[in-house]
């Protein structure tokens, strides 16, 4: 790790209103923490900035000092050791600040805010955003993602649904981007990640919604196969109004858990439907013919849809793996109940289709043309977890893809297909045209990951 001049970080200290962190100071640890535990960040220096203005400033500072430069607010989506080598790591944590205009039915979030304050912003006026199962999950990265959540059967990615962004250069000049201005990387920003730039804030469309019927049943780990393919034949008489996954979960014994979950293994069916609650209670009756141990489906306030999947809080060690596929088949469900190893914290499949398939303004994610998601998740504490959920994870490859990617951006790891071949190729034209230099780093950076774990 370099060190840099103490006259270079006096004028970047004199420039930024936020903190300069260097290894050697207190907080640096802290600092360099990714949500995901197993991602040991190691940049060489850290702004945490108070507005677009220090970004932009830490930008011009990486450039003049030969360095690349990335943004990140939560980490959820960061990757394990070695990133961030010969980085200047701007947290853009501190930048959380929503307004919401009811009359235009839109939210402006800065770069560091979560799902979790554009809700809390849009409900009194009976509004929400298309965030994803967990709240938590910075909206920056989420978007720049594509994003899929619990309305996207019926309204598509979070990314199709996006009027502007604010951002910096790899200049380090401030920049406003919509459809009309800058309509290339405009597209490129909406599902494509960073495309070249550092997005500082981001204008968001808003729903109507002040509740919904949603809420999770659960089964003993015993009866997996019968409820899995049961919810395989289900999602294929659903409307485009009800989202849904089913979860083999592998519950740790933490007391933070309820001790209903604690320490055990069990099926979860999570849904949200946007209807009356009669019509939720005829789409629901075929899974509670089922006799679930626990029925938790019911009408909620949106701004608790964030919240009914049960997903942690806290920052966990994590690995994961997720592959679309084009349908479910009984061999895959087969495949699926065969792998819910007690290693396997999560093994999710996430109901697709609906407005995935035909995205009214697409942006570099594009269609999603695939009936599911599959994701697997687990903590690699010993040899023994390694192995089972490396065993899980090659299933995974041969259960998928779909035609055209392996994933979506959200859910990528090291590797993945994510878009498109087209897409790939126009957004790898429109980055190198915004940033000749690879002064940006693009790597896994972003806030937004929604993993479900």
């Amino acid at each position: 790790m370099t060190t840099q001049p103490a006259l270079d970080l006096d004028l970047l200290r004199a420039a930024v209103a936020g903190a300069v962190i260097t290894p050697d100071e207190a907080g640096w640890d802290a600092a360099r923490a990714a949500w995901n535990l197993l991602a040991d960040q190691r940049p060489e220096l850290i702004v945490a900035a108070a507005g677009p203005d220090d970004v932009a400033e830490a930008v011009r500072y990486a450039r003049a000092q030969g360095l690349r430069a990335a943004a990140q607010s939560t980490g959820h989506g960061a990757a394990a050791p070695g990133a961030l080598t010969g980085t200047l790591l701007i947290r853009t944590d501190g930048m959380n600040d929503v307004t919401v205009d009811p009359a235009e039915r839109t939210a402006r979030a800065g770069a560091g805010a979560r799902w979790s304050d554009v809700i809390a912003a849009a409900a009194p006026h009976g509004l929400t955003g298309l965030h994803g199962f967990s709240a938590g999950v910075g909206v920056a990265g989420y978007v720049l993602g594509g994003g899929l959540g619990w309305l996207a059967r019926r309204h598509g990615l979070a990314s199709d649904h996006v009027r502007s962004f604010e951002v910096v250069t790899a200049e380090g000049e401030r920049r406003h981007v919509d459809a009309r201005r800058e309509p290339d990387l405009f597209w490129a920003l909406r599902g494509g990640g960073g495309a070249g730039v550092i997005v500082t804030s981001i204008e968001l469309e808003l729903v109507a919604l002040r509740e919904a019927y949603a809420g999770a049943l659960l089964w003993p780990m015993a009866r997996a196969g019968e409820v899995a393919h049961a919810y395989r034949e289900w999602i294929r008489t659903v409307p485009d109004t009800l989202t849904s996954s089913l979860r083999l979960m592998h519950f740790p014994p933490l007391p933070a858990l309820p001790e209903v979950l604690r320490g055990r293994a069990l099926v979860q069916l999570t849904l949200t439907f946007v209807g009356e609650r009669r019509d939720g209670d005829a789409l629901v009756a075929p899974l509670r013919a089922l006799s679930p141990a626990i029925d938790g489906v019911g009408v909620v306030p949106a701004a608790a849809l964030g919240e009914i999947a049960g997903d942690p809080v806290d920052p966990v060690p994590d690995r994961s793996r997720s592959r679309l596929v084009a349908s479910l088949t009984p061999d895959a469900v087969d495949t699926l109940v065969a792998l819910a190893d007690p290693a396997v914290t999560v093994l999710e499949v996430r109901h697709l289709g609906g407005a995935l398939r035909r995205p009214a303004d697409p942006g570099a994610a594009g269609a999603v043309d695939a009936e599911a998601l599959i994701f697997a998740s687990g903590v690699p504490a010993t040899p023994e977890q390694e192995l089972a959920l490396e065993t899980t994870f090659a299933a995974l490859d041969a259960l998928g893809p779909a035609a055209d990617r392996d994933t979506l951006p959200t859910f990528a790891g090291p590797g993945d297909v994510a878009l498109p071949a087209a897409a790939t190729d126009r957004l790898r034209a429109i980055s190198a045209a915004q940033d000749p230099d690879g002064v940006l780093s693009s790597g896994p950076t972003t806030g937004g990951r929604d993993s479900g774990s």
